[in-house]
């Protein structure tokens, strides 16, 4: 057996299809459907349904896949500890964000991990947190940096960072009972969550945080607008559509924008815990380690910039 058969057969299961399968690897069509013909000859047994479209696997071919992702991953395991034994700092971290935090964290993560690594590729890879916690499982990426998300066998979650939560509406959209203190920018809570929302769909962490603050407030949400952004939640309600609350990372991202106020939803600051998530028993080598080092020194460096200069 080779690995590359492994790698193959892996990719074309995950793709449900040989041509898009083949363009992933880099090889024609005709030559990886040949390939894992062969394969299955060698086998004895067929391991895709090729009536199905997408391909699906059969029950041998499910076995085979099972097999082959831990072997892959095993491997990625003993090249990453003999890279930490030898010192020769090569290989590769895969990486996956959702995605506008990926337009955040990356460029603030990437710099002094290619500087102290440069032997190191980085793969990033996005979407929602669903997927990208599927990926993780399957072993198609190493570590997931998301929000809070609930506790997962097998995947063990380390806080890198605390993001605030904070709403955000149009000048003067608020009249006075919405206020603690104006001045201050904090808002009294129970009045501002009567007022039209503009939130995330159901799915997203910060919808389930959402929910949670209203809940605490005995308020039913007065949902204006579902969201697919938390930027265009922000360009929305400063368009003075309604509130929305937001992670405090979106204020960078819009800056520039339109712009709309900010305010504290408590004279406490609503936080949420920013993760890195991996496998339990992954090998957390060198260059894994200074990724966690680095996440958490610079998004916490980060952080403070931020609020220095919303504070101006």
């Amino acid at each position: 057996m080779e690995l590359r058969q492994f790698t193959y057969v892996r990719q074309v299961a995950e793709s449900g299809s040989f041509t898009k399968a083949a363009a992933k690897l880099f090889i024609s069509q005709p030559a990886l459907s040949n390939y894992v013909s062969k394969v299955e000859e060698d086998l004895g047994v067929k391991l895709f349904d090729r009536s199905a479209n997408p391909l699906k696997l059969t029950y041998a071919g499910e076995q085979y896949v099972k097999r082959a992702k831990a072997i892959l991953g095993q491997m990625e395991e003993m090249n990453r500890e003999l890279r930490d034994i030898t010192h020769h700092m090569t290989g590769r971290l895969r990486i996956g964000f959702p995605s506008e935090r990926i337009v955040y964290m990356l460029p603030l993560l990437l710099k002094p991990l290619k500087d102290r690594y440069p032997g190191i590729d980085v793969e990033v890879s996005t979407g929602p947190g669903n997927q990208l916690i599927a990926d993780l499982k399957a072993g198609n990426v190493d570590f997931v940096f998301l929000p809070y998300w609930t506790p997962l066998k097998d995947i063990v979650q380390v806080e890198v960072s605390q993001e605030e939560l904070v709403l955000v509406a149009a000048k003067e959209y608020m009249n006075e009972s919405c206020f603690l203190d104006r001045g201050k920018k904090i808002i009294n809570w129970k009045e501002a969550a009567k007022l039209p929302l503009i939130t995330l769909k159901k799915g997203h962490a910060l919808r389930s945080s959402v929910d949670v603050l209203y809940a605490n407030a005995e308020v039913k949400p007065n949902i204006f607008f579902e969201s697919h952004s938390n930027m265009l939640s922000y360009r929305l309600a400063a368009q003075g559509l309604g509130v929305a609350i937001i992670p405090e990372i979106t204020l960078e991202l819009m800056e520039g924008g339109m712009e709309a106020e900010v305010y504290h939803l408590s004279v406490t600051p609503v936080h949420w815990p920013v993760m890195v998530l991996y496998r339990e028993g992954c090998y957390i080598g060198e260059v894994e380690q200074a990724l966690l080092d680095i996440a958490r020194e610079t998004m916490q460096a980060h952080k403070k910039k931020l609020w220095a200069s919303f504070a101006k």
